[in-house]
C-alpha cells in the first residue's frame, strides 16, 4: 500500500508525462519571434493561469467523484447544453492536434530516413505516418496506445540531454535581442505545450479523489513541464545563433551526427503514441455518445485531420498555435467554470477564500479569453 507522498508523486508522473509531448518542439521557433525576454515573461505568465485551470479542474473533479469524460462532467455540472458544447470543442481539439502529429510525426519520418539515405518528398512521409496510425486504430489496438506515458518519459530524459548539449553551445548574446513584435503565435504554442487537462481525472483517481493531493501534483507538473519546456526551447535558439524553424531537421542540425538521429527517433514515438491515443478516444467517444457505426467513427476520427491536411494545412507552429489559442483556451475556460461550479454546490463553501471562488475563475477566464481573441486578430485580421 503506497503512501499519501508516493501516491502524489505517481499522479506528477502521469501528469507530466501527459503535458510534456509535441508542442515542446514548436517552442525553440516561437522563443526567435518574442526574443527570450517576453518569451519568459510569457512563459511565467502561462504556467500560472495553466496552474490555475488545472487547480479549478481538480476541484471539479474531487467535488463530483466522476469517472466520466470531460464533456460528461461538464454536462453533470454545467448543464446539458456545456456538456454539448465541451464535446464538440474536445472533438475539434483533438482533429487539430491530430492534423499537427501528422505534420511533425511526418517530419521525424523524413529526418529518420535522410539519415539511412532514403530520400522521398515530405508529404509521402507525412501520409505514411497517417496510413500507420489509421491502420492500427481501425484494430483498436489500444495496447500501442497505453504505453505513451512510458515512452514520453523516454523523450523527456532525451530532451534534457539534448538542453544540456545546447546550452554548452548557447550564444548568450542573444538573450539581450528584442525583435519586431511580428504576432501573438508564441500565446497559443505555449498554451498547447502546457495542456494536460486530458490526464487529470485518472491522476485524481491516483490520489484517491483527494483535494489537497491532486492539486499539489498538478502544480508540481505544471511547473516541471513548464521549466523543461522553457529550458529546451531557450538552450535550442541559443545554440542556433538565432537561426533555427520549427523543423526536426533544423533541430539536428544542432548535435554532433553521432547523437543527432534520437531527437526524431524519440519525437516519432511520442508523436505516434499522442495521435494513437486521442484518436482511439475521439473514435470511442463517437461510437459510445454519438452512436456512430464503428466504421463510421472510425472514419470521422481519422478522415477530418488528413482533410485539413490535404486541403493545405503544412504548418506545424500555425497548427498548434491555432488548437492551443481556440480550442485549448476554450477547454481551459469551460474547465475553470466547472470548479466554480462545483466549489458553489460545497456545503463548507464559505470556508473557502473568496478571492479563489470568485476573482479567480473570472480573472483567468477573462485572461484566457482576450489573449485568444488577440491572437486572432494578430493572425488573421492584421
Amino acid at each position: 500500500m503506497l503512501h499519501e507522498g508516493a501516491l502524489r508523486w505517481r499522479a506528477t508522473l502521469l501528469l507530466l508525462g501527459t503535458i510534456v509531448g509535441a508542442g515542446i518542439f514548436g517552442v525553440p521557433a516561437i522563443i526567435g519571434q518574442w526574443g527570450v525576454f517576453r518569451s519568459t515573461i510569457a512563459f511565467i505568465v502561462l504556467t500560472a493561469v495553466m496552474c490555475c485551470v488545472h487547480a479549478f479542474y481538480a476541484e471539479a473533479i474531487v467535488r463530483s467523484r466522476a469517472k466520466a469524460h470531460i464533456a460528461g462532467q461538464a454536462e453533470r455540472l454545467l448543464g446539458k447544453g456545456a456538456g454539448r458544447l465541451t464535446g464538440a470543442i474536445q472533438t475539434f481539439q483533438i482533429f487539430g492536434s491530430n492534423l499537427a502529429y501528422i505534420i511533425l510525426g511526418g517530419e521525424f519520418l523524413a529526418a529518420i530516413a535522410i539519415v539511412l539515405d532514403v530520400r522521398l518528398p515530405l508529404v509521402v512521409w507525412q501520409l505514411s505516418f497517417w496510413a500507420v496510425g489509421a491502420f492500427i486504430v481501425f484494430l483498436g489496438l489500444r495496447q500501442v496506445a497505453a504505453v505513451e506515458v512510458y515512452l514520453t518519459w523516454l523523450l523527456v530524459g532525451v530532451v534534457v540531454f539534448i538542453a544540456g548539449i545546447f546550452l554548452m553551445e548557447s550564444d548568450i548574446t542573444l538573450i539581450t535581442e528584442m525583435p519586431a513584435l511580428s504576432g501573438f503565435q508564441p500565446y497559443g504554442v505555449i498554451l498547447f505545450a502546457l495542456i494536460g487537462i486530458t490526464g487529470m481525472p485518472e491522476a485524481g483517481q491516483i490520489v484517491g479523489q483527494k483535494r489537497d493531493e491532486l492539486i499539489k501534483a498538478a502544480m508540481t507538473s505544471t511547473l516541471i513541464a513548464s521549466v523543461l519546456t522553457y529550458v529546451f526551447g531557450v538552450s535550442a535558439w541559443l545554440a542556433s545563433g538565432g537561426r533555427i524553424g520549427a523543423s526536426a531537421a533544423d533541430l539536428m542540425r544542432l548535435l554532433p551526427p553521432g547523437i543527432s538521429i534520437a531527437i526524431p527517433i524519440f519525437g516519432l514515438l511520442a508523436v505516434i503514441t499522442s495521435f494513437l491515443s486521442s484518436a482511439l478516444d475521439l473514435r470511442t467517444m463517437f461510437e459510445r455518445d454519438y452512436r456512430f457505426s464503428p466504421w463510421v467513427a472510425w472514419s470521422v476520427a481519422l478522415c477530418v485531420p488528413l482533410a485539413l491536411f490535404l486541403m493545405g494545412a503544412r504548418s506545424f507552429l500555425t497548427t498548434i498555435g491555432f488548437v492551443g489559442s481556440i480550442f485549448g483556451a476554450s477547454l481551459a475556460i469551460i474547465v475553470i467554470l466547472m470548479g466554480r461550479e462545483a466549489l458553489h454546490r460545497d456545503p463548507y463553501v464559505r470556508s473557502i477564500p473568496w478571492a479563489w471562488r470568485e476573482f479567480m475563475p473570472v480573472f483567468v477566464s477573462i485572461f484566457l479569453a482576450l489573449s485568444s481573441l488577440l491572437w486572432l486578430v494578430s493572425e488573421y485580421m492584421l
